[in-house]
């Protein structure tokens, strides 16, 4: 359980991250300078709806906290099991590498059913070994998928993006317009976090173009993404 609280941790969803590493510190800082600028004008969409999970689809992102690290997280749709949808999280940043695998019984729509949703969960942190979850089978399944809350929600698509204000977003991605702008809040380990994310349904996965916390202590950016050549590296 330690090593899956660790997988939370360096995903930056909670608590206070350890020294850098010098050496995941440049392998990251090559990494991001690693993506080109696509040249993409998104038109703005017709309607909001999430684009359908298939497998291959990606995105690749860049978080950079208030001290200025970095990190380049990769989501990805990367098998099929049981009806359900296998959900890959790939995220490199100045301290750890860390691989969080996700099994859901279907796409989920609301942050509820995020949680509701979720089957499994493998993880791994550097060179340690692998750990499942597999919540069919656990004692206190309910109470432990709400440590996974936002982990979970890495695949989610706001439901009431339709509603929402629109603005036009440019990231290193390309130029969405017509982004729906969303507060969002969820709940880890009794501690609230708010943030601002723009959503353009163009985007495969979770639909995200950009993202602030609400408290100055990070930003997301989405450098690239595709519908297809996604693999699993657990």
């Amino acid at each position: 359980m330690r090593n899956i609280l660790t997988v939370i941790l360096a995903l930056g969803l909670a608590g206070c991250a350890p020294s850098i590493n010098p050496q995941m510190k440049a392998a990251t800082d090559t990494l991001a300078g690693s993506f080109q600028t696509p040249s993409r004008n998104q038109a703005a969409p017709p309607a909001y709806d999430p684009m359908p999970w298939a497998v291959g689809q990606w995105i690749a992102q860049r978080t950079v906290d208030d001290k200025g690290n970095v990190a380049i997280q990769r989501v990805s749709v990367v098998g099929a099991e049981s009806g359900g949808m296998w959900l890959e999280i790939d995220r490199q940043d100045y301290f750890h590498h860390t691989l969080a695998k996700i099994l859901y019984s279907r796409m989920p729509r609301t942050a509820d059913e995020a949680v509701d949703v979720l089957l499994k969960v493998v993880t791994k942190t550097d060179d340690k070994s692998a750990q499942t979850i597999d919540f069919a089978t656990m004692p206190l399944a309910s109470f432990m998928k709400n440590q996974f809350k936002v982990l979970a929600q890495a695949g989610m698509f706001s439901a009431d993006a339709s509603q929402a204000v629109k603005e036009t977003v440019t990231v290193p991605a390309g130029t969405f317009q017509g982004c729906a702008k969303v507060a969002v809040q969820v709940s880890v380990l009794g501690k609230a976090l708010k943030s601002t994310t723009w959503f353009h349904p163009a985007v495969p996965i979770n639909g995200a173009v950009k993202g602030t916390s609400d408290d100055g202590r990070w930003t997301i950016e989405l450098l690239d993404y595709g519908t297809s050549g996604a693999s699993s590296k657990l």
